[in-house]
């Protein structure tokens, strides 16, 4: 592609739009048939209520309409996010700005990976429904604190993906 800035523009709109998916779906259709949704949560909960919320989908019929999402959608927005952002930030002279693109991107990219297949594991969706009775416990679960480090670096990669897109040089 011989213009970088239209590749940016693609990636942002492509990663808001797959962005609006998720949200819409998971706000429509999964969100009124279970109790909560851990991507959505900033409460503390422990893995067992992720056992919960994997028989709730099961109950519902939408545990394929959810594994799809995460496996599939969230996975593209991943992708295309890390990129956007990456390449924001790559457009910029300063070497600086962008080694802090990529790192930043890279991490966000590393947690929501982190944070689906640990929810994957935790839910059961990864092994057709057969869970693991050690992983049932009520401590807080460690996919909280990935999705809570998740969101923070997230905002901070729109945040210095705006800053780096309104500098010059």
């Amino acid at each position: 592609m011989n213009n970088p800035l239209r590749l940016v523009r693609v990636l942002g709109f492509s990663a808001l739009a797959l962005f609006i998916i998720l949200a819409g779906v998971l706000q429509l259709k999964i969100a009124p048939q279970v109790t909560f949704l851990p991507q959505a949560e900033q409460s503390a909960y422990p893995d067992s209520a992720l056992a919960s919320l994997a028989i709730e989908l099961r109950q519902a019929g939408i545990d394929e309409l959810y594994k799809t999402l995460f496996l599939i959608v969230d996975f593209l927005f991943i992708l295309v996010f890390g990129l956007w952002v990456m390449l924001v930030h790559m457009m910029r002279s300063a070497v600086l700005w962008r080694f802090w693109g990529v790192a930043i991107a890279a991490l966000f990219m590393a947690l929501d990976f982190s944070e689906n297949m640990m929810l994957a594991v935790r839910m059961g969706l990864a092994s057709k429904g057969n869970l693991d009775p050690a992983i049932l416990t009520a401590e807080v679960s460690a996919v909280h604190w990935v999705t809570l480090a998740k969101f923070s670096v997230a905002a901070i990669c729109l945040i210095s993906a705006f800053l780096a897109s309104r500098k010059r040089g």
